[in-house]
């Protein structure tokens, strides 16, 4: 494996962690989460530099029904993220209090925590197009492919379930503006919860993709 591909598996792996860290900051602190977030925008740029030739690669050649998906979740994401950062100012309790921009907490509070969501689930999907390449191995396998089928619908079920008993469809479509976390369990029965969330769209965005690929193959053979 090349060094920038480690360095880009290692980049991934520290923004998601982080991501999870930024989902729990009810738990984890204020300042802890402000500090976070600037670690995630860092690696966030870092993560767009690594990979700027498959970005490139996105916008070249022919324009693929499923290719066109991932253009559109992928800018979508970025100006989320964008969103993100710059709600974050005038809310800040510690980082940022020196932009004294206090007069906007009321919008950035809700533009945070609908980037907050929305950025989250995104970032699942995103997740779940390059399982692909993941899974690839496995699935040629004729022994190992319904177990990992049958991991996928698990994951999924179960995210789905968390989901909706958390309510996080409310955050994403502001029926709740204020986000409310359950305590019990503490941290690591907090963290289980949106790792099976994420695993939600995870193999969501997995099944997504596969699904417009072969609806695209399949456009092709029959022209």
């Amino acid at each position: 494996m090349k060094a920038k591909r480690k360095m880009q598996i290692a980049v991934d792996v520290i923004m998601t962690a982080i991501l999870l860290v930024q989902m729990s900051y009810s738990i984890a602190g204020e300042l802890l989460h402000e500090i976070s977030g600037i670690a995630f925008f860092v690696l966030f740029a870092v993560h767009h530099i690594l990979s700027l030739n498959n970005t490139k690669a996105l916008f070249k050649g022919n324009h693929s029904s499923d290719k066109i998906v991932k253009i559109i979740v992928d800018i979508v994401l970025f100006l989320i993220i964008i969103c993100m950062m710059l709600s974050a100012l005038p809310i800040s309790k510690y980082v940022f209090t020196f932009f004294g921009i206090n007069g906007l907490s009321s919008l950035g509070r809700t533009v945070h925590m609908l980037g907050g969501y929305w950025g989250f689930a995104l970032i699942g999907i995103h997740i779940g197009f390059h399982l692909d390449i993941m899974l690839k191995k496995p699935l040629k396998d004729k022994k190992k492919k319904p177990f990992v089928l049958t991991a996928l619908c698990a994951v999924f079920f179960a995210g789905l379930v968390m989901f909706i008993k958390e309510g996080i469809y409310k955050y994403m479509l502001l029926i709740n503006r204020f986000a409310f976390f359950d305590m019990k369990g503490g941290l690591p029965l907090f963290l289980l919860k949106y790792i099976l969330i994420g695993g939600m769209f995870a193999s969501f965005g997995y099944l997504l993709i596969n699904v417009i690929k072969r609806k695209g193959k399949a456009y092709e053979h029959n022209n």
